[in-house]
């Protein structure tokens, strides 16, 4: 994870010298989405506490999980018990999951991101019959599941975005 932005306020007046982070990642795999994490180190006389948690799912969308995250700090510096309120915008390449179709069945990428598969078809066993060294030679292969069902599977190369 690369941490891509960060914003530090340091709050007049606090009544502690704790400090709260607001952690805002990028997750999910198929569907991607932002969500809040809180690092939160309270400080007292007798001792310090150090938490991590996990807050909600903020948005799709960089702009509007970013403004929801900037409300919740503004929410943490008006209550002048933080003595610093940070937010971190974090960021990770997410793997695309893309379709295709050959042979009359639909190939989707597998969760590695390095081949893709599909149910064989009856179109697919009629040109294996008669291409089967040709399908080969393109790189697509097939195996039997445990539940005696014929895959089609075929190489890629995986693929992530950076946005």
């Amino acid at each position: 994870m690369i941490l891509i932005d960060r914003e530090i306020t340091v709050v007049e007046g606090a009544t502690t010298y704790s400090a709260i982070i607001l952690h805002v990642c990028r997750t999910g795999k198929k569907e991607q989405y932002y969500t809040l994490y809180e690092e939160a180190l309270v400080v007292n006389k007798i001792r310090t506490n150090h938490t991590v948690y996990y807050v909600q799912n903020l948005s799709h969308k960089l702009e509007v999980a970013s403004e929801k995250a900037q409300n919740k700090a503004r929410e943490y510096v008006d209550s002048k018990f933080w003595h610093t309120v940070e937010i971190e915008y974090h960021d990770s390449p997410r793997m695309v999951y893309n379709k295709m179709e050959a042979f009359g069945a639909e190939f989707t990428t597998s969760k590695s991101g390095t081949t893709m598969w599909a149910r064989a078809t009856p179109e697919f066993w009629e040109q294996w019959k008669t291409n089967k060294q040709e399908i080969k030679d393109a790189g697509f292969w097939v195996k039997k599941t445990d539940s005696y069902q014929w895959l089609i599977f075929c190489k890629v190369e995986a693929k992530f975005d950076n946005r």
